[in-house]
């Protein structure tokens, strides 16, 4: 079959080449128009519930709506794990599900079991899912800050003018907003009014809904016509409420005026922002599942452009790129690009320095875009998106696509020129095809090797696997794809650029110059084998043992030139002041060099899913273009300003870092430890314990418990024989607390098309006042109005801000980062001291969980999926060449791969992360390939043209391969190399330990693949 496809391609060469130019030129258009994105989508399959609560303690939170929903949502199909934390007025619930299922219908099966919910839960709560959005989630932050604009106007501008006009452009999920003040019409209550005209907020509340009720009046129909009914002159305006009558007594009316100012007020906030240190609004927009970051980033951009004019019109400053992961992309590529086009010089310098033939260099590099393009459409048409994983499956596939393509132009040039010794020629067609089918054996046997040893890649779960498969497609589809051009269009570009023209008949100077050398240094290692044998051994065995005292990390850091950075405080800390500590950081943030904006929001966003609460605070840090040490220096004074600042716990990191833990772990920071049980307050006191355990270690940093007790609250502790003496309901005592400190919304009003809430509410000066509590007024059933105080103890105490639960069980979660050291070394002593120092109940476990663990999964599945593809590469091998014992000698040189892979590592300084993993992957399939290279070729010199297996035969067969091995082994180095060297800046850093793994591996394997395989293959390598 192989033999046909190289006639057919020999014979219809014009077809061929036809065919390829048009993969060139549709490929090209294909991946200029192609839409990129940063990582493809590594979250799980989840649907995330939320349930605003209103007024309700975390307690209440979790007994009255979490624990609900988790039991609603119980038994679904597929459902693997739920977890959820509730808050006070808010419960968040995480469903994952099996790898395998679709996420619209898990969000379907969800829907269907929330549909009854409602009617089993409080009055008003109904769970809601979140937008599905994609794993990056964020795809641009803006802002905006006025010194002319009030925060409520800035607000309602943006909720109903800008957001919209966000939310309308395609790949949008959700637009959060951060800080600013919800416009109101607020009815603000004055108690001692109240107490004056004997009313309570009840009063208040019912004549407020009475006059803003708005509701159809139906319509009058005659034999000919209908007319609708519509009331107009309702109550609208602060003054128009201001003479709602409240109550009439003796022949007097008593107006909402008299007891209550009424203006527009913003509703009690639940976030704060500003930006640059002033006060102002920040903008987050989600992106939608599978979105493309670019595309839509661009897209945004363009919606902006129309409402920027406008904005400065009105003196208002705007930020449109407080974040930006577009940046990154582009960065990335434009990086990637340069690499791949100096990697393609290096190629066509070596191809031509060895083949000493422009037309044979031309041949043999035209496979580079042929292959790579030809796999960017075949990823295009299976509906890839086209990522920085998928583009450095290509870039790493660079320096290997090109090698059958050199093998077997190689062969081809070698033989057509000693074809034009012989005294009589045969046909140029007949000499190709015959190169081709020579070379054909090992070259496919080799390319599946490649392949198959990247299978285990494609095998990973959980993050890992979503992040690193798509490298795995498209590095195998481009090794398959060049296996095919070696088949095809190479021979029939040899037919038509070789075999017409004269060729010389000496080697190239180059050749002829490192094939001697070559000969006498096989002679000489052939004279020293022993000690050569011993002192390799002694090497692999060092770098074995190094091996195993490398760093380890799972992902290396990322260069985004942007950082986000976490603080908390003491929870029930204010929003007042964790602004006034952001604006202390945000001044010490701009003094560093090289940061070009800071913004900052704290709480959380109505409807964003976080968890978060007044004493937590977020800070995008946008950077100058930096190199990677420059980044990786602000990040150092980052994290020196945030150590010596007092009072906060903190976490800086890049975007995507942050994105990973969190989607392994639910938490940003790369150790977590979660403690299930039932007791709070016990698992309170494990999880200290274990919180002073980590402080101990060292290489530590930002220990955190992830729900602390201590948070303040008041205690309204209703009296029951009281209550019952003065004739007052437990709901009128929740309502009046409610109005009072929460708003009760009685209505809307509109202004144009805008929709405003009309609420019910304490003065603003009332609401600060904790005493104040006590004397708001309740009227009891035969109407005397009473104080607060009498039917209620009322006194301050402490509670939990969150309560965190994981399959049904509470947990108490720690929280840490590993500053310097080695993740693996850390949890283990972690985990060793953990249990040791602390004794667990029978209903009391812990789980060790983040970052740290994933990557030593990931890291040991990989290698154990490893060695079963090592079986399958045995396998073809001995299908290839035939005999077991020289199958078994192709490996011998796979630990001096592993040599020079571990010398790079640690000559980089890098830790060894499964990207590094995937590298030594990659490099002992190139290994394997050279080897057979070697061998098939000593079997063709004995099998096929009848020499004796000796020195010198194979000395002949290693020169006429050296050409092949050598120029494999440094267009693939060199392809590489400069990834390898830049591999501290965008779009390199996951690739560049790779191409550094392989380089220094490709360095060590073919020195002793050269030297001391033929010599291995003389002694022990005869059938």
């Amino acid at each position: 079959m192989l033999a046909s496809l190289i006639r057919f391609s020999i014979r219809y060469y014009g077809v061929v080449i036809a065919i390829a130019t048009l993969i060139l030129l549709v490929g090209a258009y294909r991946f200029a128009t192609a839409g990129l994105d940063i990582f493809p989508e590594f979250s799980p399959k989840q649907v995330i519930i939320q349930t605003e609560s209103p007024g309700l303690s975390s307690e209440q939170v979790e007994l009255l709506v979490t624990q609900q929903v988790e039991l609603a949502i119980s038994g679904v199909i597929g459902l693997q794990s739920v977890r959820s934390e509730s808050i006070q007025g808010l419960s968040v619930i995480t469903a994952i599900f099996e790898e395998n299922s679709d996420i619209y219908r898990n969000r379907q099966l969800i829907s269907e079991r929330l549909a009854n919910l409602p009617d089993h839960m409080p009055k008003g709560i109904s769970p809601v899912v979140v937008p599905l959005s994609s794993s990056s989630a964020t795809v641009l932050t803006l802002g905006l800050s006025s010194e002319h604009v009030n925060l409520m106007t800035l607000r309602s501008l943006v909720d109903w003018n800008i957001a919209p006009r966000l939310h309308a452009v395609t790949g949008v999920a959700d637009v959060n907003v951060f800080g600013g003040g919800i416009k109101q019409l607020q009815i603000q209550v004055n108690p001692v009014q109240l107490k004056r005209f004997n009313l309570s907020l009840d009063d208040i509340i019912q004549a407020a809904t009475q006059a803003a009720n708005i509701q159809g009046s139906g319509f009058i129909e005659n034999l000919n016509q209908r007319f609708t009914v519509q009331v107009a002159g309702l109550s609208a305006t602060p003054e128009q409420f201001a003479n709602v009558i409240v109550k009439r007594d003796k022949g007097l009316n008593i107006t909402l005026g008299e007891v209550a100012t009424i203006t527009y007020a913003p509703k009690p906030a639940i976030s704060a922002a500003q930006i640059m240190g002033k006060p102002g609004i920040v903008i987050m927009v989600i992106a939608q599942y599978s979105a493309n970051t670019l595309s839509v980033s661009r897209s945004l951009e363009e919606a902006l452009k129309e409402l920027s004019p406008g904005l400065s019109k009105q003196g208002i400053v705007f930020y449109p790129h407080l974040f930006r992961p577009a940046d990154y992309i582009e960065r990335s590529i434009s990086n990637l690009s340069k690499h791949l086009l100096i990697g393609g010089l290096f190629v066509l310098v070596i191809l031509y320095l060895f083949l000493f033939n422009v037309r044979a260099a031309i041949i043999s590099a035209l496979a580079i875009p042929v292959s790579l393009l030809g796999a960017v459409m075949v990823l295009l048409e299976a509906g890839v998106n086209l990522n920085i994983m998928v583009l450095g499956g290509l870039a790493i596939a660079l320096g290997e696509v090109v090698d059958d393509a050199i093998i077997d132009t190689e062969n081809i040039f070698r033989r057509l020129r000693e074809n034009r010794l012989l005294s009589h020629a045969l046909p140029v067609d007949e000499v190709i095809n015959a190169a081709s089918l020579e070379v054909r054996g090992s070259v496919v046997y080799a390319s599946f090797i490649v392949a198959l040893v990247f299978v285990p890649l494609l095998t990973l779960d959980g993050v890992a696997g979503r992040l690193f498969a798509p490298l795995g497609y498209s590095y195998i589809l481009a090794i398959l794809l060049s296996l095919l051009v070696a088949l095809t269009l190479t021979p029939a570009l040899c037919h038509a650029l070789l075999g017409r023209y004269e060729l010389e008949t000496k080697d190239p100077p180059l050749i002829t110059a490192l094939k001697n050398a070559y000969k006498n240094g096989l002679l000489a290692a052939s004279k020293h084998f022993k000690p050569i044998v011993i002192i390799s051994m002694v090497i692999c065995l060092s770098g074995l043992i190094a091996f195993f005292t490398l760093d380890h990390k799972f992902l290396p850091e990322l260069r985004e030139g942007h950082y986000i950075v976490h603080t908390t405080s003491i929870p029930g800390t204010s929003l007042a002041e964790s602004i006034r500590i952001g604006t202390q950081l945000t001044q010490q943030f701009m003094a560093i060099a090289g940061v070009e904006s800071v913004s900052q929001w704290a709480g959380r966003a109505e409807r964003g899913a976080d968890t978060y609460g007044s004493h937590y605070s977020e800070y995008e840090i946008r950077l100058k273009p930096n190199s990677g040490a420059g980044q990786q220096e602000i990040l150092d004074k980052l994290r020196t300003v945030l150590g010596n600042f007092p009072g906060i716990g903190f976490e800086a990191n890049t975007f995507l870092i942050e994105r990973v833990d969190e989607t392994i772990s639910g938490y940003t920071s790369p150790v977590v430890v979660n403690i299930f049980g039932n007791d709070l307050n016990a698992l309170d006191a494990k999880a200290q314990t274990v919180a002073e355990i980590m402080r101990k270690l060292p290489g530590v940093g930002n220990v955190q418990v992830r729900s602390p007790p201590g948070t303040p609250f008041v205690q309204v502790n209703l009296n029951r024989n009281q209550l019952t003496f003065w004739g007052v309901t437990p709901e009128q005592v929740m309502v009046c607390l409610q109005s009072a400190y929460e708003t009760t919304v009685v209505g809307k009003t509109f202004e144009g098309n805008k929709i405003f809430d009309i609420a019910v509410t304490l003065l603003p000066e009332q609401k600060t006042n904790i005493m104040a509590i006590s004397e708001l007024p309740i009227k009891t059933l035969d109407g005397t109005v009473i104080k607060l105080a009498q039917v209620a103890d009322i006194k301050p105490n402490t509670g939990r801000y969150n309560i965190l639960r994981q399959n049904s069980q509470r947990k108490q979660t720690i929280t840490a980062t590993i500053v310097e050291g080695d993740m693996d070394a850390f949890m283990q002593t972690l985990k060793a001291q953990v249990l040791k120092e602390i004794s667990f109940a029978a209903d009391t476990y812990p789980e060790f969980t983040g970052a740290a663990v994933e990557q030593a999964k990931a890291r040991t599945k990989l290698i154990l999926h490893s060695l079963l593809a090592g079986a399958g590469v045995l396998i073809l091998i001995y299908i290839a060449i035939g005999n077991l014992r020289q199958a078994l000698l192709t490996l011998a040189n796979l630990p001096f791969a592993l040599i020079g892979g571990i010398a790079a590592v640690i000559l980089t300084e890098a830790p060894l992360s499964v990207g590094s993993v995937v590298g030594f992957i990659t490099l002992f399939g190139i290994t394997v390939r050279n080897s057979i290279m070697l061998l098939s070729h000593c079997r063709y010199l004995v099998d096929k043209e009848g020499k004796t297996w000796n020195l010198e035969t194979i000395t002949l067969a290693a020169q006429e391969r050296l050409p092949s091995i050598l120029m494999t082994a440094l267009v693939t180095a060199l392809a590489m190399f400069p990834i390898a060297f830049n591999s501290d800046n965008p779009g390199s850093e996951i690739m560049g330990p790779m191409a550094s793994i392989i380089i220094g591996g490709l360095f060590s394997s073919t020195l002793l693949n050269l030297l001391l395989l033929p010599c291995l293959l003389l002694r022990c390598g005869k059938s």
